[in-house]
């Protein structure tokens, strides 16, 4: 990697992500830590300084467009940087307040007193469509993970006004779940257009997790909005 590069690396390695390549070597790192603490030591500094070096270079040689989904919707409108050429908010937070109906939070509760597969399988059938068949099973190992070790906002509030009004100068498609209880579109549809500006569709069949129940036309979205600022 200190020869090549991270991407580099992380594409010969075949993984995934770059996320996945550095948790990877983290946990390896860790290991060693607690099993040969000497040897380890200088790893560790050398793997800091690997990652400095891929932060300090560009990520992104020339325009991007930023996707963000529920929380990430509202980082990716928070983010400031010259080569964002358009934002993507799939069900983003920081646009409007959201919702938490009460069947939402009666299996919230639970969730974040006692956390289980089981209580995080429950609170994410609420997020979710009616009718939906059975979810990733990653999902609640995932959000299992997120009550025990994390301190979660259940409703941020929105974005200020003055950040929002400043976004309305690159494009900006919000996406929104036809179920999603938390932002639901007759709700942030208008938020959206009022406060950004910003385009807005709704994909049907889907609730708040959009990226697992519409994965496909999540991506086509997506595409969609990426070949109209090429135009």
């Amino acid at each position: 990697m200190e020869k090549f590069g991270l991407s580099s690396h992380q594409r010969h390695r075949g993984f995934a992500s770059l996320a996945g390549l550095v948790h990877h070597v983290d946990g390896l790192i860790a290991h060693a830590s607690g099993t040969e603490p000497e040897w380890a030591a200088p790893v560790r500094a050398r793997w800091s300084a690997a990652l400095g070096a891929q932060r300090s270079s560009p990520a992104v040689p020339g325009p991007a467009v930023v996707v963000g989904h529920s929380l990430g919707g509202a980082v990716a409108l928070a983010c400031d940087s010259p080569r964002i050429v358009g934002r993507v908010a799939l069900s983003g937070a920081g646009i409007t307040r959201l919702r938490v109906p009460a069947p939402l939070l009666a299996a919230t509760v639970p969730w974040l007193l006692r956390p289980s597969v089981a209580r995080s399988t429950a609170l994410l059938r609420r997020m979710a469509a009616p009718g939906q068949g059975e979810l990733p099973g990653h999902l609640s190992s995932w959000m299992c993970l997120v009550a025990r070790h994390c301190r979660t906002s259940l409703a941020p509030p929105p974005l200020p006004s003055r950040l929002l009004e400043q976004r309305r100068t690159v494009p900006t498609l919000v996406v929104a779940g036809r179920f999603d209880p938390f932002l639901p579109p007759r709700a942030l549809g208008p938020a959206a257009r009022r406060r950004l500006g910003a385009e807005f569709q709704v994909i049907e069949g889907a609730g708040h997790l959009l990226l697992d129940e519409a994965p496909v036309e999540v991506s086509a979205v997506v595409e969609e909005f990426c070949a109209a600022l090429e135009d």
